[in-house]
């Protein structure tokens, strides 16, 4: 049950309303409307890194690449000569590098790879090359000796010395 107070005055407007001039008018408030499908920015997509010039800083800053892997890949370059292809990092046969989502963000410029001259070049600093086994660099010192102590890559392709496949791999790399 409710209890209405009784009015006291007469004159005055019914209980418990208001008079006009204290009602307040209720003004709509214009929004800006918002547009049917979302407006946001996609983040710009960084520029590729070009693999035979980077610096570890610049390998760390794409997804994916952490400063142990960074580091990795700065040897193996080493070791190379440069990369004449960024699918050759999938020879690093690193288990938690996705080279395949990496490819986007890397460039190669071939220019920048070091050629080595195979005949300057002594048995153990040739063996250091990961595309070369043992075995190829003892035939390769064969091939020199009985060449009269001169080889060279042309020579090597020519007398057949390494197999087809060994050839084509380090073609890049040596003169």
């Amino acid at each position: 049950f409710f209890l209405v107070p009784t009015v006291l005055r007469s004159e005055g407007p019914a209980f418990f309303a208001l008079p006009q001039e204290e009602i307040r008018e209720t003004r709509k408030v214009d929004y800006p409307r918002r547009s049917s499908s979302p407006t946001y920015r996609r983040p710009s997509r960084p520029a590729p890194v070009e693999l035979n010039s980077a610096d570890s800083a610049t390998l760390v800053k794409i997804r994916g690449i952490g400063p142990y892997y960074a580091s990795r890949i700065l040897q193996y370059r080493e070791r190379l000569g440069g990369f004449h292809s960024a699918t050759q990092l999938k020879e690093l046969n690193a288990k938690y590098l996705v080279v395949d989502s990496l490819l986007p963000f890397l460039t190669v410029d071939a220019s920048l790879i070091r050629k080595r001259d195979i005949d300057t070049m002594s048995f153990t600093t040739l063996l250091r090359h990961p595309y070369l086994e043992y075995e190829d660099v003892t035939l390769i010192f064969d091939a020199k000796r009985a060449g009269g102590g001169r080889i060279s890559y042309s020579l090597l392709e020519e007398k057949k010395v390494l197999p087809p496949r060994t050839l084509k791999k380090i073609k890049p790399y040596f003169l």
